[in-house]
């Protein structure tokens, strides 16, 4: 239990983590995909609780979707050019 030997030591001093760096899209993928089926989801429900026909369901449902793709993409357009990424 004493002390680390000279090829152990080698083995640490040449030891390189390669962690993950691509945190920051992974946690804007989740959030936005979380996002954006908790919304059309909820509407659905709130509109069968309603009482309406399915083809009204299912249109309100694909302008949700759609509303939101443009939304999220505007959003970060928006973040690209506040950031100076272009734009």
């Amino acid at each position: 239990m004493g002390g680390i030997n000279k090829s152990e030591k080698y083995l640490l001093n040449r030891h390189k983590e390669h962690h993950f760096t691509a945190g920051e899209i992974v946690r804007d993928v989740i959030i936005d995909i979380s996002d954006g089926l908790t919304v059309p989801f909820a509407l659905a429900a709130r509109l069968s609780g309603a009482n309406v026909s399915s083809s009204i369901i299912l249109t309100a449902g694909i302008a949700e979707v759609a509303a939101g793709a443009i939304s999220m993409g505007l959003g970060g357009e928006k973040k690209v050019v506040v950031e100076g990424g272009g734009g």
